[in-house]
C-alpha cells in the first residue's frame, strides 16, 4: 500500500526527496512504520532493553540534576519516543528512592505509535500523560527535563551531493517500473566536492526544545548514534533485525540516519544555552556509575553475573554501542552543568 502511495505522489509531483520518502514510509497515518509496527525487539534493540542499569543510571543522574535545580515542587519530565516504556519504568523505580523527586514529577510521554503506547501504559504504572508531538505539552513556568534515547535518528533526512560546483539531491523516482534512488541536479553551487545530510524536522524540534528550556529552565539529555563533525550518507534500513534495502519492505522496515550532533549543538549555543558533549555512551555511563551499579547487582544476584557483564559490554564496548552512540546535554541556566560530562564542551 505504501509503495502505491509513493508511486502516486511521484507521478503527480515528480521525484521525492529522501526526507519526504522517509516521512511517508515512517509516519504515514495508517501504513507508516511508526504507526503500524511494534518494532523494538524484532527489528532493533535499544539500550534500555539490554539492561535495567541503563534506565536506573539515567534516573540517578536526573535526581542529581533535580537537586542542582533547587528541588522544585514540580518538574515536568518528558520522554521523547519511550519505546516499550522500559527506560521510564527503570527510571521511575530508582526515582522512588528520592521522595521529593518522585513527588515532583509531572510525566509526559511523546509517542505516535498506538501499539507501543498500549505497551507503555501497561509497563509504566505511575501517573503519566501521552501526546503525539512535543508541541502538545503545555508550556508552563515549571522546570523541564527532557530525555530522548534513539529518537532523532528516525527523523526524515535529506541527502545532498556537490560535485564539480553543481548541487544534487538524492531523490526517489520510478524507473523501469521500480522505485529507485537517483541524484537530481538542483543548481550551480560553488565549493569543494562534498556530501552531507540535513534534517529540517530535527532542527525545528531542537529549536522548540531550546525555546522551552530558556523559558522554563531545565535540561535535555540526547542519546543517539551520530557524529559531531563530517558528512556523508548514513541512511539505513532494518527489517526483522537484518540490514535491508531502504526501498524494500516499505512500512515494515525501520529507516534511520545518523544524528548530526554538531548541528544540534550549534542551535543550542546560538540561543545561549549550556551544552556539554557529545561524548561516547561508554564515557557517559562509566562517569555516572555503570561499573558500581553492575558490581552491586552481581553481589545481590550472583546467578546473573554473566548476563550482567555481557549487557555492560554491549552498552560500552567501542565495537558495539560504546563509541557509535553519543550523549549530549543542553541546559538552562548555562551554569548548571550536569553529571557525567566533567568539564567537556
Amino acid at each position: 500500500m505504501l509503495e502505491a502511495l509513493l508511486r502516486q505522489e511521484i507521478q503527480v509531483k515528480g521525484p521525492l526527496s529522501q526526507g519526504r520518502f522517509m516521512e511517508v514510509a515512517l509516519q504515514h497515518s495508517i501504513h507508516g512504520y511508526y504507526r503500524s509496527q511494534e518494532a523494538i525487539g524484532r527489528d532493533f534493540t535499544t539500550s534500555p532493553e539490554i539492561s535495567q542499569v541503563f534506565g536506573e543510571l539515567i534516573g540517578a543522574w536526573a535526581i542529581d540534576y533535580y537537586i542542582k535545580l533547587g528541588q522544585p515542587k514540580i518538574l515536568s519530565l518528558v520522554e521523547l519516543g519511550p519505546g516499550k516504556g522500559t527506560l521510564m519504568a527503570d527510571f521511575l523505580r530508582i526515582s522512588k528512592t528520592a521522595k521529593g523527586f518522585i513527588d515532583a514529577l509531572d510525566i509526559h510521554l511523546v509517542e505516535m505509535n498506538p501499539l507501543l503506547k498500549i505497551i507503555q501504559q501497561n509497563v509504566i504504572k505511575d501517573s503519566a500523560r501521552w501526546v503525539e508531538q512535543f508541541a502538545e505539552i503545555p508550556s508552563s513556568s515549571t522546570p523541564l527535563m527532557i530525555i530522548a534515547n534513539e529518537f532523532f535518528d528516525a527523523f526524515p533526512t535529506n541527502y545532498y551531493v556537490r560535485k564539480n560546483n553543481v548541487l544534487y539531491e538524492r531523490c526517489v523516482e520510478i524507473k523501469e517500473d521500480r522505485l529507485v534512488f537517483t541524484l537530481i541536479e538542483l543548481r550551480e553551487n560553488q565549493g569543494s566536492d562534498q556530501t552531507w545530510e540535513e534534517s529540517p524536522a530535527t532542527e525545528a524540534l531542537m529549536n522548540d526544545i531550546c525555546e522551552r528550556l530558556l523559558k522554563q529552565k531545565g535540561i535535555f539529555l540526547c542519546i543517539d548514534y551520530g557524529y559531531e563533525e563530517g558528512g556523508g550518507e548514513s541512511l539505513q534500513a532494518l527489517f526483522q533485525g537484518q540490514w535491508s534495502n531502504p526501498l524494500s519492505h516499505l512500512g515494515e522496515s525501520d529507516l534511520t540516519c545518523h544524528v548530526h550532533f554538531g548541528r544540534l549543538k550549534e542551535i543550542a549555543l546560538s540561543q545561549g544555552l549550556g551544552v556539554v558533549g557529545p561524548i561516547s555512551q561508554r564515557s557517559f555511563l562509566e562517569k555516572i556509575g555503570l561499573d558500581v551499579r553492575i558490581e552491586m547487582l552481581k553481589r545481590t544476584n550472583p546467578s546473573q553475573r554473566a548476563s550482567l557483564e555481557a549487557a555492560a559490554t554491549r552498552l560500552t564496548h567501542p565495537q558495539q554501542m560504546g563509541a557509535l552512540f553519543k550523549v549530549m546535554a543542553v541546559f538552562s541556566p548555562s551554569v548548571l552543568t550536569p553529571a557525567g560530562f566533567d568539564h567537556e564542551n
